[in-house]
């Protein structure tokens, strides 16, 4: 064979096995491996017009970055300062964003476009970071700056997402009134700084804003504010730091000494302002709802606690054979701001429908309390029932099934009994009488028999279906409490199953017991314990279950004993007008609302053992609540 059939052989052999892999790659089709994760954020490539242009005339900035990117919530990041009346559109256009401006510019002013970290690559969401665009109207960029942070004057807790405003115009009226001359929004730590600001004074506040009008509205949005203006400024500051000097080399072995270098720079200030956000208290007192629950009960809800002189009687057209004033027992909640109204009245509450005035004290159009009354139909529809003789068998059939209803009886007694706590019943509805409290009988258990023991019976003031069983109980010790049938009577008829509950007081071993010693204590201090809690509260707004609190006036130690075994945390409130209770803001009064200082520590209780821990309240605990 001859080299050109040699060679056209060869040729073939290679095109067959290369046919024979590209159709067995096309055959068998998978997935190519990924490389690494991409974890690089977008650049900005172009800006047009430039950032930190000045005498800038135009309506729209284009941004273009070095891939595609995406917006995060836009529309809460994005922020315009000084604000505009009609915020700027933004708009994504693949590898760049546009804004387009809607609103007239202020002449010979610096704006800033804030964008948060709302930027991200388009693939795997790496933020951009602060992005922030910068213009001027005039001939100059203003490059003054302030900056600090918002907390929750309650909590302590940081406050994300709350907009800080600037007024050159320090009236008080300004916040409720007009937009700032700046803004800034808070990030996730509560810090905020606001750039590019002119030389002047400024009242400086910090509004919740829930409607994003960058205006204060009193009672329901967050606030806070300064006590004085602040006017920022350009400082020199220092800046140390350490560094290693090498003395001497010997072989591989070196000598080196640390040196303290100073270095100085221009900052911007203050940066360290520290606002505390409250919610004022509600003063607009209007009913918030009323239903009918249940065929005997009406409830109605208020908006804020307080006396508010609430009453009600029946319509005089309420085909009734008489119009009774006494037909019903008021119960509040603690505060009133619910009240319920049990029908005790048969002729009443058997009513499918019957009309009500109500007449209570609400809040006018000019802010004042004036009595208000209104006529109110209520209905209470049972369960539809069949007719005629479908009806008798399924009313022969209930009652076969119905079981009795008795008086249901709760109590705060377990198998176990708190040493120092008061025992208390409460009754499902109204009791009719008290003559049930002759038949009850309470024993302690001595050997393997009960003993009957002297007791006194007391009502709650608020809740009418309560009643306190008062006994000096004594640690570790059984104890018996019986109800026998019918001792007790509602006033729809129903009456009590024998009862009887049993339990055992704990004994003085099974509690701990933690002594604080307070220091630093100026004025009136509320002392509270309170259980540490779990999870993350909403933006700085926590519940806070509050088990036991005592007030002082100087230092020394404070003893809560009788603790189960757990966790615990304590604060204090600077009580300053001594009313007890801690007070929130009003920014019109110039009122800044009660510090309130949080132990950092949490405190692990064990039984049988004493927890001494110091407490000072001058010490840096601001801030510091239970994370």
């Amino acid at each position: 064979m001859n080299r050109n059939c040699q060679a056209f052989f060869c040729w073939k052999w290679l095109g067959t096995v290369l046919l024979t892999g590209l159709v067995y790659a096309c055959a068998n089709r998978g997935y190519p491996e990924g490389g690494p994760k991409d974890t690089t954020p977008p650049e900005v490539v172009n800006e047009n017009p430039v950032s930190f242009s000045t005498d800038f005339s135009k309506k729209r900035i284009e941004i273009y970055f070095d891939e595609f990117v995406q917006l995060k919530d836009i529309d809460k990041k994005f922020i315009i300062s000084p604000p505009q009346n009609k915020k700027p559109k933004v708009r994504l256009k693949g590898k760049y964003i546009q804004v387009e401006i809607q609103d007239t510019l202020r002449p010979n002013t610096t704006y800033s476009l804030d964008f948060g970290d709302a930027i991200a690559d388009n693939n795997e969401g790496n933020p951009l970071g602060y992005y922030r665009y910068v213009f001027s109207t005039g001939p100059v960029i203003d490059s003054l700056e302030l900056a600090g942070n918002v907390v929750n004057a309650e909590s302590g807790e940081p406050m994300r997402g709350v907009y800080v405003e600037l007024y050159s115009n320090a009236a008080d009226s300004m916040p409720l009134l007009e937009l700032p001359d700046y803004v800034a929004l808070t990030d996730s730590s509560g810090f905020f700084r606001v750039t590019n600001l002119r030389d002047t004074t400024y009242r400086i506040v910090a509004v919740e804003d829930n409607n994003r009008d960058y205006r204060y509205t009193p009672e329901s949005e967050m606030f806070a504010f300064l006590d004085s203006v602040v006017r920022p400024r350009f400082m020199l500051m220092e800046k140390t730091d350490t560094i290693k000097i090498i003395e001497s080399i010997v072989g591989r072995d070196t000598t080196t000494s640390d040196s303290l270098v100073t270095t100085q720079y221009m900052g911007f200030g203050p940066s360290n302002l520290y606002l505390r956000i409250f919610q004022e208290k509600s003063t607009q007192l209007y009913m918030v709802s009323d239903e009918r629950k249940a065929r005997e009960k009406l409830e109605f809800i208020f908006s804020i606690p307080g006396e508010n002189e609430f009453e009600a009687r029946l319509w005089d057209t309420l085909p009734l054979p008489y119009l009774p004033e006494d037909w019903y027992i008021k119960e509040h909640s603690a505060g009133s701001d619910t009240i319920t109204l049990w029908i005790k009245d048969s002729l009443v509450y058997k009513r499918d429908t019957f009309n009500v005035i109500l007449s209570y004290l609400r809040t006018d159009s000019v802010g004042q309390r004036v009595m208000y009354a209104d006529t109110v139909r209520y209905t209470f529809k049972e369960k539809k029932k069949a007719e005629g003789k479908a009806r008798k068998k399924q009313d022969e059939e209930e009652g076969e099934k119905r079981p009795v209803e008795f008086v249901e009886i709760k109590t705060n007694a377990g198998n176990d009994f708190d040493l120092g706590a008061r025992l208390w019943l409460e009754f499902a509805r109204p009791l009719r009488d008290e003559e049930w409290q002759q038949l009850l009988r309470v024993e302690q258990k001595a050997d393997t028999l009960y003993q009957p023991i002297a007791f006194s019976v007391g009502k709650d003031s608020l809740r009418i279906r309560r009643r306190y069983i008062d006994v000096p109980w004594k640690a570790g010790e059984e104890y018996r409490i019986t109800l026998d049938s019918a001792t007790v009577f509602d006033w729809y008829g129903h009456f009590n199953n024998t009862w009887t509950k049993k339990f055992k007081v704990h004994s003085e071993e099974h509690y701990g017991k933690v002594v604080l010693n307070v220091q630093g204590v100026q004025g009136n201090v509320i002392l509270q314990l309170y259980k540490a809690e779990t999870g993350k509260s909403d933006n700085g707004k926590r519940k806070y279950n509050v088990l036991r609190e005592k007030e002082i006036r100087q230092d020394g130690e404070v003893v809560f004993d009788l603790l189960p075994a757990g966790k615990y945390r304590f604060r204090a409130i600077l009580d300053t007008n001594g009313n007890g209770v801690w007070d929130t803001g009003l920014f019109l009064k110039g009122r800044q609302p009660e510090e309130v200082i949080y132990l950092p520590a949490e405190i692990s209780v064990k039984q049988n053992f004493d927890i001494e821990q110091t407490f000072d309240l001058q010490a840096t605990y601001k801030g510091m609540s239970d994370k």
